[in-house]
């Protein structure tokens, strides 16, 4: 490997020299390689996506109905099947028009990978700095990197002066990382130190490098290829609104078919049957259902935007409530992402707690445990050594940090503790950089005429570099006290603290230092974290953290707030698991993943999904999207990058794990309040095929013209529906398991209680209202030749034994599992919806215009009695069911 090798036999293996590649060299490798971009796909045509949105499963059986209705129209004119057809199309016109307008914007995820890579670079050619558009970059060239650049492609450094690169962009770690001339013990080129990467930054020092390899061939292009190579997976909506459509679409075509047999064999005749049949398709279709269920995903994803999670795709809703793995990121989503020091312990004993939160915000020492007087000044110089050996920058006044959020950490603490605020007085001579290898920096400083060197790093690091301590004077570093030592510090590390051990020594080299003490430093929870992964876990959810930190720190956290770890295995252990392995690890216990590359998060989340599970994963770099992407529901942080933004199905605007539990909430909520208003849609169709089927077969007038149908399934359903489709959680929602995948909206139950319940209910009342309205009035059964406005008075007695049916349905079914009486909160949609529907009475009754429109005629006040009995009956029955249901519940069967 390149990255293995010296930098001249880099050089030699590129072909190129110190002094760069000649202007015609560059030509013909451009010719070759090609220009340094990312390959973008062809852009979508928005006229051939909108188009789209009427030719799924749902909109094309709508259509199919509505050209349906048209041809009943040609052969049967004046019945208003040409009014429902129209009516049909609008309603597909509207749906379709609305979904395409929130998927607009989703597809962005490409051109924001593209505004990372800096579009100018620095190379030296043929002896000379030029300064060329990024894309004109080739393998061979030499880059000139310098503090603040971002580098345009991947190289392996020439030269290193003090060089630290932020690859956020590319692992999510957020410490920018030490560069140095040779590769350490990598064995892939991410994790080579002496290259630096596309898309990177370099955050200090500068170098030169020569260039390896462009465009797609990059690390940030491996990325951008595995984001576009993942399958975009059909949400659970998606597949229910699919089973939907074929269910109806099957029950109307068989429907359909067996009453024109019926007919045919009846002798109506080829025509009439064929005709029947047609209008008993259209019949069956619930017209309504689309509209609903997609505006009911509208206000679900409006309420989750107030609880902090914005949805881009309303499909990804009700997702979220069949979740049954979250896989989430430590920094910031379990945490504050605040790094705050909080205690130091001074190696003459001495204990200072400090309090005050994050880099902004106020605090103060205090002296848990003095020493000596000269505590204080001790406290001052470890402080000092601490702040000046920093690459950070922390301003209060513009409230804005750079740098390493560990060093902006120290730099608080000493404002904080010490009031240091002026560091000027060292000048800093020489530098011994971080490195992960080292896990330690100094700082070599003058002072006057003297030179320090200021230490700081990890203990494992410092302490065998230590000869001496700084107790109540400068002694002898024994065995015991490094026993000691290393005893605080373990016991530190296990609080979740972040140990820092702080050294000195008078002149130069990393050795025979004098420790000074340690720093701990904690990222605090998020409030109220252990609260919500709790309820993740009575909801059946398994919470998996997945971080670049080091497992020893991440289980220690881990703890703190409550997440169960049975195992900790990180980036090297997960490379020597095979899939099957790592499948059953998966299956079988709680993991936590420390020091994860891109590649394996996406890993991680296929063999979830392989495991059967629905997997919900967060992320914020570009290094998080292709597993952003892969998962059935990707959750990008709003302080994220662009690109995981584009990716993620769902975004988080506080970045608040607490605010996945209540979009969890709310998926689950969205899934049974979609079941309540498919039920209540459903209700509604009995009534108005029965009176079909019973005048097709009965000697008596049409019940219901196709107008009045359209009136039901288009108008004094929809607020009512939306109503239930806004329903807020119900009480044990969060109690019980997540919805498999093998579980249907349109199952059975809805089935049972939409058309066999109460759809039955409502079809007796409607012919109940009908009939009755007849004999009451003198009608003889038989007699089609009937007077028209008495007809009219009649069907409206159908259309108000329906609609008076519905308004008591929609309250029964507010809870799926509850009793009427158990719900306690006010569904203002659908009182709204149900005064709508008085008001719509009144109108048919009362109001001219509207008995034109609908068909209708005013019914004598006497007469209305008939409307009242089969809405008790339709609420009586639904709740006996129901708490027979919950006490099947309670004895152990399956909740329903």
């Amino acid at each position: 490997m390149l990255f293995q090798q010296t930098p001249e036999a880099v050089l030699k293996s590129l072909k190129t020299s110190e002094t760069g590649l000649s202007h015609a060299e560059v030509m013909r490798r451009l010719e070759a390689f090609g220009p340094n971009r990312i390959k973008q796909k062809a852009k979508k045509d928005y006229r051939i996506e909108y188009l789209k949105e009427y030719i799924s499963f749902f909109p094309i059986l709508l259509e199919v109905a509505a050209v349906l209705a048209l041809i009943a129209d040609h052969f049967q004119p004046g019945e208003g099947n040409d009014i429902l057809a129209y009516a049909i199309f609008c309603a597909v016109f509207l749906n379709a028009t609305f979904t395409f307008w929130q998927k607009f914007k989703a597809d962005k995820a490409m051109e924001a990978l593209l505004k990372l890579v800096k579009s100018e670079a620095k190379v030296i050619r043929e002896g000379q700095v030029h300064t060329v558009d990024a894309s004109e970059i080739v393998p061979g060239d030499i880059l000139l990197l310098e503090e603040g650049d971002k580098v345009a492609a991947d190289a392996i450094l020439l030269s290193a002066n003090d060089v630290y690169l932020n690859l956020s962009v590319l692992n999510g770690e957020s410490t920018p990382s030490a560069r140095r001339m040779d590769s350490g013990d990598a064995k892939r080129e991410l994790d080579a130190k002496n290259m630096v990467f596309a898309g990177s930054s370099i955050t200090n020092g500068n170098g030169y490098a020569v260039v390896v390899t462009t465009g797609d061939a990059t690390e940030f292009g491996k990325i951008a290829r595995m984001t576009a190579e993942v399958v975009t997976i059909q949400t659970p909506i998606e597949k229910e609104i699919r089973h939907m459509t074929t269910v109806l679409t099957l029950l109307a075509l068989a429907a359909g078919l067996v009453f024109f047999f019926l007919g045919w064999f009846s002798d109506r005749g080829l025509l009439i049957s064929a005709i029947f049949a047609l209008s008993l398709i259209v019949a069956n279709v619930p017209e309504g259902l689309l509209p609903t269920i997609t505006l009911s995903l509208s206000l679900a994803s409006q309420r989750m935007a107030k609880r902090q999670a914005l949805i881009k795709n309303l499909n990804s809703v009700q997702t979220l409530g069949s979740a049954t793995v979250i896989c989430t990121d430590k920094t910031g989503t379990l945490t504050q992402n605040e790094i705050t020091a909080k205690l130091i312990h001074l190696a003459d004993g001495s204990e200072i707690g400090i309090t005050g939160s994050g880099y902004f915000g106020s605090g103060e020492c205090r002296f848990e445990r003095r020493a000596s007087e000269q505590s204080t000044q001790r406290l001052q110089q470890f402080l000092t050594v601490a702040a000046v050996n920093t690459h950070a920058s922390v301003d209060p006044v513009e409230r804005k940090v750079t740098g390493d959020p560990t060093e902006a950490a120290l730099l608080v603490a000493a404002r904080k503790v010490a009031e240091i605020t002026d560091l000027d007085g060292f000048e800093k001579v020489k530098e011994y950089a971080f490195s992960t290898e080292r896990k330690m920096m100094s700082t070599l400083v003058k002072q006057g005429d003297e030179s320090l060197l200021f230490v700081k790093g990890a203990l494992e690091s410092v302490l065998p570099l230590c000869s001496q301590i700084q107790a109540e004077s400068i002694e002898t570093l024994t065995d015991e006290r490094r026993e000691d030592i290393e005893n605080r510090n373990r016991m530190l590390a296990e609080k979740a603290y972040r140990v820092l051990a702080v050294a000195v020594k008078s002149g130069d080299g990393e050795e025979d230092l004098t420790f000074l003490g340690l720093v701990g430093m904690i990222d605090p929870p998020r409030k109220d974290i252990k609260q919500a992964i709790s309820e993740c876990y009575s909801a059946h959810i398994k919470v998996t953290m997945i971080t670049g930190d080091n497992p020893v720190t991440a289980k220690a956290i881990a703890e703190n707030i409550g997440l169960r770890v049975d195992e900790a295995i990180t980036g090297q252990e997960l490379d020597s698991l095979s899939n099957t392995a790592l499948k059953t690890k998966l299956k079988h216990k709680h993991l936590l993943f420390a020091r994860m590359a891109s590649a394996q998060k996406l890993r991680i989340a296929r063999l979830l999904q392989a495991n059967g599970e629905v997997v919900a994963m967060t992320g914020d770099g570009v290094n998080d999207s292709p597993a952003l992407k892969q998962a059935d529901i990707g959750i990008a942080m709003g302080s994220g990058t662009d690109v995981a933004k584009e990716a993620a199905d769902m975004i988080l605007l506080d970045d608040n794990f607490k605010s996945i539990v209540a979009a969890v909430e709310e998926g689950r909520t969205v899934y049974f309040n979609i079941k309540k208003l498919t039920t209540y849609i459903l209700s509604s169709n009995v009534p108005e095929i029965v009176p079909y089927v019973l005048q097709f077969f009965l000697k008596i007038p049409m019940p219901l013209s196709v107008i009045q149908i359209l009136l039901i399934d288009l108008g004094s359903d929809q607020l009512p529906g939306l109503g239930l489709g806004s329903e807020k959680p119900e009480k044990h929602i969060m109690q019980r398991p997540p919805m498999s995948r093998k579980e249907k909206i349109l199952d059975w139950e809805v089935f049972k209680r939409g058309y066999f319940m109460n759809g039955v209910f409502e079809g007796m009342a409607a012919m109940f209202a009908f009939l009755g309205f007849l004999f009451l009035n003198g009608w003889n059964y038989g007699d089609l030749s009937i007077d028209p406005e008495f007809h009219r008075q009649a069907m409206t007695m159908t259309l108000l034994g329906a609609i008076t049916c519905q308004m008591a349905n929609v309250f029964t079914l507010r809870s799926w599992e509850g009793g009427i009486w158990q719900v306690t909160t006010i569904n203002k949609m659908i009182w709204f919806g149900v005064a709508a529907e008085a008001l719509f009475i009144l109108a048919v009754l009362y109001v001219p215009a509207v008995q034109t429109v609908f068909n209708t005629a005013t019914v004598p006040l006497e007469n209305l009695w008939l409307l009242l009995p089969f809405p008790i009956l339709l609420v009586l029955n639904h709740e006996w069911y129901k708490a027979r249901q919950r006490a099947k519940w309670r004895s152990g069967a399956k909740a329903f």
